[in-house]
């Protein structure tokens, strides 16, 4: 399908503020005297702004004094106790990858969201994308569909860092950890979607190969 509008965005960094002043007052006269039905900013000349990154640690329980407060009233939190949770011990999802007998009466493929709900997010510079089947009976054939190196290919233009697929017992869904995808996150970075909110539209149009009498 081609494309009825283009939007850009420009964003630079630089370590001297005077430079980026500079620019500021330079793409003003860029965006008033191109060519006739471009429109640009209307809020003036760009500000400059510091770049606030995070920087994510582990800190021990022992040190952290947890209580809640109401009001005026503060409650200690009590101690929270139990086993370490042990993946191993977690069922399997969505059973065995389909065989070739799955497709015996013909394949169709179909774009994700014909399959799936989808929802992301950020955290800090990582993404991820959860997914949920519309149906228990698509999970198998879309964790076949969505491997891991299949995401990373699919994102590979926008993270850089090491992509992760988890399973989430009872739930029929998946969930992708893709590492360096937002250009620093947050106001770190100068993307339009610098919080990853529309990763998942994005990987909803990914293909799925089911069984064609399984199509919707």
């Amino acid at each position: 399908m081609s494309a009825r509008e283009v939007m850009l965005k420009v964003g630079v960094r630089h370590p001297l503020k005077d430079a980026l002043e500079l620019f500021s007052r330079e793409v003003a006269p860029m965006a008033l005297m191109s060519a006739p039905a471009i429109t640009g900013f209307t809020g003036g000349r760009p500000k400059v702004q510091p770049v606030v990154r995070l920087f994510s640690c582990l800190v021990p329980k022992s040190q952290l004094d947890v209580s809640i407060d109401m009001g005026t009233q503060r409650v200690t939190a009590p101690q929270l106790t139990g086993k370490p949770l042990d993946p191993a011990a977690l069922p399997a999802v969505g059973g065995p990858l389909p065989g070739a007998e799955a497709f015996a009466r013909g394949v169709r493929t179909v774009p994700l969201v014909q399959l799936a709900w989808g929802r992301s997010g950020d955290k800090g510079d990582s993404a991820n994308i959860g997914i949920i089947a519309r149906r228990p009976e698509f999970l198998p054939f879309i964790r076949a569909a969505l491997t891991e190196e299949a995401v990373a290919r699919w994102f590979a233009h926008l993270a850089s860092g090491e992509v992760r697929r988890y399973d989430l017992p009872g739930t029929q869904a998946l969930n992708f950890t893709l590492q360096q995808a937002l250009g620093g996150g947050g106001i770190a970075s100068v993307r339009m979607d610098s919080q990853g909110k529309a990763f998942a539209q994005m990987l909803l149009d990914h293909p799925v190969p089911i069984p064609a009498d399984l199509a919707l």
